[in-house]
């Protein structure tokens, strides 16, 4: 989502500076020489001290490095590196808190706890129920599974003798074919004798 928000942003970027060079080229230049010495004074004050913009690149690249080493894609390396914020909490003072607001709380936590366990209690009274049945028809579905394997090896053996007997079949025709072909010949031959 960031990324194709980031891309959106660079292409509307890209179109508006078109869009304006076309308009008014003019313009877009008196533009750029306006932004030319204040990105020359970032690059100077980069060049001037590199130590901090060095230290931030190689802790971004150890980062990814350590990601990468712990087993995650280089992708989620990256992110992991580019977007990592660790958040600090502030501890709250225990005396600032009223009686009133403690009890509420309390009671509050109470319900919740109570309600979750009465629906646990629930779910858990249930579950030997649905565990019987999952039971039941695993061992449904293996023994269909059984008995479709049993019926595949038979229908695989049946088309195997059917591919046989084709077989066969066209064999002896192809040698009845060749048998006839040789009788009806030989009666030509004979017939001009006779």
């Amino acid at each position: 989502m960031k990324r194709r928000l980031v891309l959106a942003t660079a292409a509307l970027g890209a179109a508006a500076a078109a869009a304006g060079y076309l308009r008014d080229p003019a313009d877009l230049d008196r533009f750029l020489d306006a932004a030319r010495p204040i990105a020359g004074r970032a690059w100077d004050g980069v060049t001037a001290n590199p130590g901090p913009v060095v230290l931030a690149f190689a802790t971004f690249l150890l980062t990814v490095l350590y990601h990468a080493a712990r087993g995650k894609t280089l992708r989620e390396s990256v992110e992991v590196a580019a977007t990592r914020v660790t958040v600090i909490p502030v501890p709250q003072p225990p005396g600032d808190e009223s009686p009133v607001l403690a009890r509420a709380k309390a009671r509050a936590a109470r319900t919740q706890l109570v309600a979750d366990q009465i629906a646990l209690e629930n779910r858990a009274r249930q579950m030997p129920t649905a565990v019987r049945a999952a039971e039941q028809e695993a061992c449904y579905t293996e023994q269909g599974a059984t008995d479709a394997a049993r019926t595949l090896t038979a229908r695989k053996l049946a088309h195997e003798e059917a591919v046989a007997k084709l077989a066969a079949l066209r064999r002896e025709k192809a040698a009845a074919d060749a048998e006839l072909t040789a009788i009806r010949a030989e009666l030509r031959k004979l017939a001009d004798v006779v």
